[in-house]
């Protein structure tokens, strides 16, 4: 296994760990706490859940075009306007689901994610540059999208006390 593969199979776990995690506090609400503020301004617990599969969606999107122009650096203005309608469409549908519905289509976004970062491991050093952020790599974004998973957890284990 290439140094690659192994750093892809490490990233695909973790993302497989954060997003279990994820869905272990979400069977704890019942149907009426997606409307429970979080400690995010005007957000709530749905909208939370729904920026996950932005999350999701982003990785997936961000593997596709590294895999598209091998060697090319995303450039910032036509790339923002991509992703925003993207994340856009992606929250939205997501926050239209019921609770049932919204954990089953976080468990496959999220298992869709972690499989593209399997199968694309030799993208990861792969340059790219999204809107509002300096150029980084593949990997430097998943780091990133890692982390803010990472603070969904803190944000709804603080919601669900």
């Amino acid at each position: 296994m290439s140094d690659e593969q192994t750093r892809a199979a490490a990233l695909a776990r973790e993302w497989r760990e954060v997003r279990g995690v994820l869905l272990g506090l979400a069977e704890q609400l019942p149907e009426t706490g997606l409307g429970r503020a979080t400690e995010r301004a005007g957000w709530t617990i749905r909208h939370e859940l729904a920026h996950l599969a932005v999350l999701d969606r982003d990785v997936v999107h961000i593997f596709e075009r590294a895999a598209s122009g091998a060697g090319e650096v995303l450039d910032e203005t036509r790339e923002a306007i991509a992703l925003r309608r993207m994340r856009g469409q992606a929250m939205f549908a997501a926050q239209e689901l019921r609770l049932n519905a919204l954990r089953q289509y976080l468990a496959d976004a999220g298992e869709r994610a972690a499989a593209a970062i399997e199968a694309q491991a030799g993208l990861l050093n792969h340059p790219v540059r999204l809107a509002g952020r300096e150029t980084t790599t593949v990997a430097g974004h998943l780091e990133h999208a890692l982390t803010r998973a990472r603070e969904g957890i803190t944000v709804l284990r603080d919601a669900l006390k």
